[in-house]
């Protein structure tokens, strides 16, 4: 029993045990207000209801499940077990979670001492937007958390053990089913294989892990050509999101500012204080960044820039060749005019090629000045390629920051690091060590994205009401499941009555008598509005339940 004592005493002190419950406690946390607030956005119920369709429970429409498809075929499988529920598709988020939040810890360790690698994450953990959609049901944090794994075994199979190698693109095409645009991944890990010497080398085990990764996503292409009867659904998206298309002028998410995430980027370091809605805790756009958001950004600028100078300093001491080092200075120049240029005028992939072009001469510009400079571009590249692509896609939300937030928190620390480690022998206060300072801001950061999340976050969501409405519908008519139904959110009333519905809104009519033509041509039984305020009168239906912000109509006799 002693000996059992003093194991877990020892474990304890671990800096990686220590990120595993911190992690756990936030997680069951984060899991337990989800389950209460129930699905928090449009897309989680399009792939509830793909799970459905992959656990062979008909729900009607299967045009949508060629969507990025692990995390509702991983869903239904908890379906077939017999728990049909949203809150299936919350737990396997907060599994993933917790297993990227370790890779990270691991990743970060191969740059950083444990101390510093465990800050990284405890900051990764504040971020609010990190924080908000852990477990919502969404496929942005898997598709992160699988990315962190794909570059943390692309870094240890190039640095220690090639056979890792294997792994790397298998990895990446299940982050490329779990989210789509995590194929955007392939130009890190194509500059950090270009960078390392042992590229010939390795060449082979870089092939076997390519065709490896094909046989992941053979079985999805099968069973969405017979579903589909045709592959042209998957092609054009897996199409426009290697092309960087946007969506249309009147989608909800248009935006063409390109320097939006720019504009934003202290609001997705910290926001507070306690005020506001909840939209705001979703959405940091929404809200102002704290003053701590403010206080790291200025020691991290600071760390940053004695690092850059830093590098250079040792480069010029070490430089020989003035005309050389003159005429990369040069390209490098005009390589980085041209990508700003095609940032703004060119297409999204133009402007990738240029900055992995730029990234590539930079690196060979500054080698040999800073052993640890290979992992510095390598998440470099991994900012700028998901900030590229997103920037320049006229389609934004706050969650696409998510993709480049590992990056983020790489350069916080490396900057907080800096700066802490150039000064560390001035620092005297009382009792107080080095290792204390690195925690007690990844801690602070913490606790200030908690407080606020606590302070924002309603008991229910909106699904709630589309439930309630549902099991109001299915007790009001037994034979629903033989009736036509049309909403203006029908993925969530879908979902919840478990039978197709159709989509019908009535913004996109000119008025009332236009839109019930179009609901009695289609024989339509029941509508089931969620959005439109004021509620319309629609010749030919009569309002029979009203349910918070939710009326359902009935056709008239």
């Amino acid at each position: 029993m002693v000996i059992i004592l003093n194991g877990i005493r020892e474990l304890s002190k671990k800096p990686l045990f220590i990120l595993f419950v911190i992690t756990l406690i936030i997680t069951a946390y984060l899991l337990y207000k989800q389950i209460y607030i129930g699905v928090p956005y449009y897309d989680v119920f399009v792939y509830l209801n793909n799970a459905l369709i992959f656990a062979g429970i008909p729900v009607g429409n299967v045009s949508v499940i060629y969507l990025s498809p692990l995390m509702p075929f991983l869903t239904s499988l908890i379906f077939r077990a017999g728990y049909i529920s949203a809150n299936a598709m919350f737990i396997l988020d907060a599994i993933i979670f917790i297993f990227g939040i370790i890779g990270l810890y691991l990743l970060f360790k191969e740059r950083f001492n444990e101390i510093q690698s465990l800050t990284g994450c405890l900051i990764f953990l504040s971020f609010p937007l990190i924080f908000t959609w852990a477990v919502s049901g969404g496929i942005d944090i898997p598709g992160v958390s699988l990315s962190i794994w794909t570059i943390y075994l692309l870094v240890i199979g190039v640095n220690k053990d090639s056979k890792y190698l294997y792994l790397v693109f298998p990895l990446l095409m299940v982050a490329f089913l779990a989210r789509y645009t995590s194929v955007i991944l392939i130009i890190p890990i194509f500059l950090y294989l270009i960078i390392n010497d042992n590229f010939v080398k390795n060449f082979k085990k870089i092939i076997v892990g390519v065709l490896a990764s094909l046989a992941l996503f053979i079985p999805f292409i099968m069973y969405f050509y017979t579903k589909l009867g045709n592959l042209n659904p998957l092609i054009n998206l897996v199409t426009s999101t290697i092309m960087g298309a946007g969506g249309a002028v009147n989608d909800l998410g248009y935006n063409p500012d390109k320097l939006y995430f720019l504009f934003n980027l202290l609001n997705y370091i910290s926001i507070g204080p306690l005020q506001g809605v909840y939209r705001e805790v979703q959405n940091p756009s929404q809200g102002f960044p704290s003053i701590l958001a403010y206080i790291v950004a200025i020691i991290v600028i600071a760390g940053l820039a004695i690092y850059l100078y830093s590098i250079i300093k040792r480069k010029m001491e070490n430089n020989n060749s003035s005309r050389n080092r003159i005429l990369n200075l040069i390209t490098l120049i005009i390589l980085l005019g041209m990508g700003v240029w095609s940032f703004f005028q060119a297409s999204y992939l133009v402007c990738e090629l240029i900055f992995l072009a730029a990234l590539y001469l930079a690196y060979r510009i500054l080698k040999g000045t800073n052993g640890n400079l290979k992992m510095d571009f390598l998440f470099l590249s991994w900012f700028i390629a998901f900030f590229i692509f997103h920037s320049i896609i006229p389609l934004k939300v706050d969650r696409y920051f998510i993709t480049m937030s590992p990056a983020l928190a790489y350069f916080l620390i490396l900057g907080l690091s800096t700066v802490l480690e150039k000064y560390k022998s001035q620092i005297t206060i009382k009792r107080i060590k080095i290792e204390h300072i690195y925690l007690i801001v990844g801690i602070l950061m913490l606790i200030s994205t908690a407080a606020v999340h606590m302070g924002h976050t309603p008991r229910h969501g909106y699904g709630y009401q589309i439930q309630s409405a549902s099991d109001w519908l299915m007790e009001y008519d037994p034979q629903y499941q033989n009736k036509v139904i049309y909403s203006d959110y029908d993925p969530a009333v879908s979902w919840s009555l478990k039978k197709e519905v159709k989509f019908a809104v009535p913004r996109i009519y000119v008025g009332p008598d236009s839109f019930a033509r179009f609901l009695l041509d289609n024989r339509a039984d029941y509508y089931i509005d969620t959005l439109t305020d004021p509620k319309w009168e629609i010749p030919g239906f009569h309002i029979i339940k009203r349910i918070g912000g939710i009326s359902i109509y009935m056709r008239d006799s």
